[in-house]
């Protein structure tokens, strides 16, 4: 038998920051009001939108008094960010010796900005045989594993499929929905030779990452 699962891959899922060493130039922002030259020694918070991107921050330097002089980078990567969210950054309180702004910047979210993701629109699906798999453990509301049986003498274990749903989602999965919603799947394929079903999440969660290792 050579049955499949599928499982959809978001081309833009709720993310966080590609790292901590993102930095958007001064010719992407718009906003800032006075800018004062200089170095924020504090992350400014941030707000988006639309809703849905959390936690994430930036601190800010320039090298002189226009806003495209500024540079933020990021200084917590936040989660649940897409690409086309218009990010706020509040605004940075004057002091001596240190970048400021008198008004908000904004700045709008690019896919270089966040960590990259598989989906894209020649990659929607990831195809699973369900033939290999031996297990589906559940490691967290947002992670689950498809262990196979497919040993590597190297790392002297089984290789694993590991299936990462987008973080911030509503309404949230709980670990067993997830696995739930994997075994239905594996299932439904094991019944009907040459069937192919698509994994549906709980709640319309999307999927961020599948990796396999």
């Amino acid at each position: 038998m050579a049955n499949y699962i599928k499982i959809p891959l978001s081309l833009n899922p709720g993310r966080t920051f590609a790292s901590t060493s993102v930095t958007i130039a001064g010719s992407r922002l718009s906003g800032g009001g006075t800018i004062v030259a200089g170095t924020a020694s504090a992350a400014a918070a941030t707000t988006v939108s639309p809703a849905g991107g959390t936690n994430a921050t930036f601190s800010m330097a320039s090298s002189g008094t226009a806003i495209t002089d500024v540079t933020l980078t990021c200084a917590a990567i936040g989660d649940g960010y897409k690409v086309g969210d218009v990010i706020t950054v509040a605004i940075i309180p004057a002091a001596t010796g240190k970048g400021s702004a008198s008004a908000v910047m904004t700045f709008t979210v690019i896919p270089a900005d966040l960590l990259a993701v598989e989906g894209s629109a020649t990659n929607e699906y990831q195809l699973i045989p369900i033939d290999s798999i031996l297990a589906v453990d559940n490691s967290s509301a947002t992670v689950a594993t498809i262990v196979t049986n497919n040993y590597d003498d190297t790392a002297n274990a089984f290789l694993k499929w590991t299936v990462t749903l987008a973080a911030n989602q509503t309404p949230a999965n709980t670990e067993y929905d997830l696995v739930a919603d994997l075994c239905d799947a594996i299932n439904e394929a094991s019944q009907a030779e040459n069937s192919v079903p698509v994994v549906s999440f709980f709640g319309g969660t999307v999927v961020e990452d599948v990796d396999y290792a």
